[in-house]
């Protein structure tokens, strides 16, 4: 079994921020092509991210100086690890939208343990009520900010792929499938998957319909062809790249070092001020972007 060459796992470059594609997916690719061709399942893969991402999170409950430089390194390591299981899946022709829900439940799960740990350690060392605030801040900011991010991110790579069937019907497809495993009696495992993945994709729906509703066409089908691919790129990838800059990979990056230099509080003004101010700008953005999109779509149809 042949691994995939790793410019093809590059290839969604213009979605990915550079820390994630220059450093933690090399670091993953590194990991696969030795793992690949064992036993080892992609499902295994996240399972250890998780477990690495909850240590991180004790070790930061723990709260030494030693065990703050052992989370960040931990947690990091989690997140190299949740990019090499969809390498993995890749390199074994098993892509799966389950093996995506759970991968999404990994991540929710170390965010929360993340997030929770972090505001654990400054009450501990600061008793301040703001840090608190901060953090229940930078919770809700980081969960509207990877929804947004991933929701423009699929569109994009859908949009700019000449290949794509032009189907949007993803939750659709995703509620199917939950209750085809209820039907059937699935493990526990797998209809939990599939439930948080239903969760996962309305509450993206939910914040994309109150920021710009013109953006959901789920169960429409769209015309795709080199005009429309070139139309999509030209008024798209330039707010793509400030939506990486908000994605999941650099969250955690910043997490780390500061977790490791034991300022979370430097993180948490960050994301409750900083990733605030840039999401606000992100989506009037994108809402140009679309309209722009939009308007050359119908003068080319």
């Amino acid at each position: 079994m042949a691994m995939p060459p790793f410019k093809d796992v590059i290839k969604g470059r213009d979605v990915e921020d550079p820390v994630n594609l220059w450093l933690h997916r090399p670091l993953a690719y590194g990991l696969v092509a030795v793992i690949h061709r064992t036993s080892v399942t992609p499902n295994q893969v996240t399972l250890v991210a998780l477990l690495f991402g909850l240590a991180a999170a004790a070790c930061w409950f723990v709260g030494t100086p030693w065990m703050m430089v052992l989370g960040g390194l931990l947690l990091w390591t989690s997140a190299i690890l949740d990019g090499a299981d969809g390498i993995l899946a890749r390199a074994k022709q098993a892509q799966s939208e389950l093996g995506r829900a759970l991968d999404g439940i990994a991540d929710m799960v170390v965010a929360l343990a993340i997030v929770a740990a972090s505001a654990y350690h400054l009450w501990m060392h600061h008793q301040q009520w703001l840090h608190l605030l901060l953090a229940a801040v930078a919770l809700v900011g980081s969960v509207l900010q990877v929804y947004t991010y991933d929701f423009y991110k699929e569109v994009y790579l859908r949009s700019t792929n000449p290949h794509w069937d032009g189907r949007t019907d993803a939750l659709a497809n995703t509620r199917a499938s939950y209750e085809k495993a209820v039907r059937d009696k699935a493990p526990l495992i797998v209809r939990f998957g599939w439930w948080n993945y239903v969760g996962m994709l309305t509450g993206q729906q939910a914040v994309i319909r109150a920021t710009d509703p013109r953006a959901i066409r789920d169960g429409q089908t769209m015309p795709v062809s080199e005009e429309t691919v070139r139309i999509h790129k030209k008024h798209n990838y330039w707010p793509m790249q400030l939506w990486t800059v908000l994605s999941l990979c650099p969250h955690t990056y910043l997490i780390s070092i500061c977790g490791m230099f034991d300022r979370l509080d430097v993180y948490l003004w960050f994301r409750a001020v900083v990733a605030t101010a840039l999401y606000i700008v992100a989506l009037g953005w994108q809402r140009r972007a679309l309209t722009l999109t939009i308007r050359d779509l119908d003068r080319a149809v």
